[in-house]
């Protein structure tokens, strides 16, 4: 009988946490592309063997989220350490970090921003999906809602490009606004690496052997006051942003919470409104797991409909249009009464001069207690449901009711609920809608929204149903709709080219470890144009080009060089005319017989 013995078993991968060594290098535009194709974005599938890709997985991320934390420190946004609430991080410790200012500066912002993140990512990370491929760096992450804020917010010297890949502030203390990102995924923590971590990566750690199973969970890998995501976002909100030596006493609040990070929040603001969400000015909702009827709290549904508004996937494209109201919005909106529905109305309305609000804004010493006292009292009070006739619970089960005015996603090709964040429209959109509320903190109400119904989407995408017959001439659609398949190719083709072109420019160039790959790329752009030339003559001698590629095409027309004659179709004509009408294998053959 034979036995395998542990010490023969496969060793278990490992890959070092270097992008040179892993073969990938950043360019200039933020992106991660492999060193040996420029053009390419980081590729999961590296071997057949799944615990491999998932070693090499980590080791990547593990150098993107460092990179974030590099670009995110040159904005002023540090870690700050729980629970021991510490910039420094603490040694043989269980700690998790979040993502804020040194508290010097954070306690003297007027306006916080609080992100609450979706549990299955690290720290300052939207959507790996996203961070990988076009998003890069910056726009996979936090860095360019930052970069946002502070452009906005008129923190950037002139003729600076802050959104440019590297870009820093020069005075962190003046310019860095008041942001704190909660950690909801790093809440397993490791005392042999000392490091918190997500479950993916807890995954990933070193085995015994490949065929070893992943290490245990215990108890004390937990971290005290911050165990699973609910108790995470309570010990920020106890021991952070209600802590005065962090954040003032009579700061605006407004929160942006991501999927299951806003279903886990929306649940601690329902079970105890008054201590979380007196402090709340606004908020903005990311794709949420929850609909109106899980909503039980009175209160915190006046909250929603009145300082809420949410953005979710949709096959509508426009961020800045409302989708979707609960079903009681309107009514509840109608029984205000008089004064504060004016003030409402005079809050929001577009034709009046609005006052520019900065997320740099400090406060002025001293805060009184009176001041934060009368902020409470106001927003405490514009929350409450207002009285009106009772309606049958019942009334209220409606699965796809939203929990509060709706809008929809932007450029979110895979439709990703996490993607819906990174989208740049999306965020100001958001960053808008807080700038709107801190224009009347304490009296501000949601307007009655247009909403775009079904039907008006139908004018910009097509009913979806199969049945709509397109005109010659209606929009882009026909033309997609009767392409022949060479015209697919040729497009395909062009966007490749664009996409090789735009990596030859974004890769630095005089890097040695780059220069073969820009070589090969260079190559390949050559080959490509001549592969979309030789196609757009092939199908213009069938007359199949669309409307005005033709004028265009022959506006570059150049004279045809004089070739040899070879007989074609009963008389001789010129080999390269041959060609250009896409029948190169006839001249070849033809010249072919000639040279014999």
């Amino acid at each position: 009988m034979f036995r395998l013995q542990e010490k023969h078993l496969p060793d278990d991968p490992t890959y070092p946490a270097d992008l040179d060594a892993l073969g990938i290098f950043i360019n200039e535009a933020g992106q991660f592309r492999m060193i040996d194709f420029p053009e390419k974005d980081y590729i999961y599938y590296h071997a057949n063997n799944e615990r491999h890709n998932e070693v090499r997985r980590e080791a990547m991320q593990l150098c993107q989220r460092n990179e974030v934390a590099d670009r995110l420190s040159a904005l002023g946004i540090e870690k700050l350490y729980l629970p021991q609430l510490t910039t420094s991080k603490p040694q043989c410790e269980a700690h998790v970090a979040i993502l804020a200012p040194p508290p010097e500066i954070l306690k003297t912002r007027k306006r916080i921003i609080v992100l609450v993140n979706d549990s299955l990512q690290d720290l300052g990370i939207l959507a790996y999906r996203q961070l990988q491929r076009e998003r890069g760096v910056n726009g996979g992450s936090v860095v360019d809602f930052v970069k946002e804020i502070i452009q906005r917010s008129g923190g950037v010297e002139d003729g600076v490009d802050i959104f440019k890949d590297g870009g820093k502030l020069e005075d962190t203390e003046k310019n860095t606004p008041g942001l704190i990102v909660m950690n909801c995924g790093q809440l397993l923590y490791s005392y042999k690496h000392e490091q918190s971590m997500t479950v993916r990566s807890w995954s990933a750690m070193p085995r015994k052997s490949m065929c070893h199973e992943p290490i245990q969970i215990v108890a004390e890998n937990h971290v005290e006051g911050n165990r699973d995501p609910k108790e995470h976002i309570k010990f920020v909100l106890d021991n952070v942003i209600h802590n005065k030596d962090f954040v003032a006493e009579d700061a605006e609040i407004y929160v942006v919470a991501i999927e299951n990070g806003a279903e886990t929040l929306l649940d601690i603001l329902g079970a105890d409104l008054d201590k979380y969400g007196s402090r709340i000015t606004a908020m903005a909702v990311i794709n949420p797991f929850v609909v109106g009827a899980q909503i039980t709290n009175p209160h915190l549904k006046a909250f929603l409909h009145q300082r809420a508004r949410q953005w979710k996937v949709s096959a509508y494209n426009n961020p800045r249009e409302c989708i979707e109201v609960p079903s009681k919005y309107e009514l509840e909106l109608e029984v205000l009464d008089s004064s504060a529905k004016d003030k409402a109305a005079e809050s929001t309305q577009s034709d009046k001069p609005v006052n520019t609000i900065s997320w740099l804004d400090t406060l002025s010493p001293p805060s009184t207690i009176s001041t934060l006292t009368n902020l409470v009292k106001r927003v405490a009070i514009s929350i409450r449901p207002q009285e009106r006739p009772p309606t049958p619970a019942t009334e209220d089960m409606d699965d796809t009711d939203p929990i509060c005015p709706t809008f929809a996603d932007a450029e979110n090709p895979m439709g990703a609920g996490e993607c819906v964040f990174t989208c740049p429209t999306v965020q100001q959109c958001i960053l808008d809608f807080f700038e709107e509320v801190a224009q009347n903190p304490s009296n501000y109400r949601n307007p009655i929204f247009k909403v775009t119904v079904a039907d008006d989407w139908n004018i910009h995408q097509g009913s979806g149903d199969g049945d709509d017959e397109l005109e010659p001439g209606d929009d882009a659609a026909y033309l997609s709709s009767n392409m022949s398949p060479e015209h697919h190719e040729l497009d395909a083709k062009k966007v490749e080219l664009e996409t090789m072109k735009a990596a030859l420019r974004d890769t630095p160039k005089g890097q040695s470890n780059l220069q073969a790959g820009l070589e090969k790329l260079e190559k390949r752009i050559e080959k490509k144009e001549r592969e979309v030339e030789d196609l757009t003559k092939q199908i213009l001698a069938t007359g199949g080009l669309k409307a005005g590629e033709a004028e265009e095409l022959r506006e570059n027309w150049k004279p045809v060089g004089q070739g040899p004659k070879i007989k074609f179709a009963g008389v001789m004509v010129d080999s390269e005319l041959v060609k250009g009408a896409g029948l190169e294998e006839t001249a070849e053959e033809e010249l072919a017989a000639l040279m014999s």
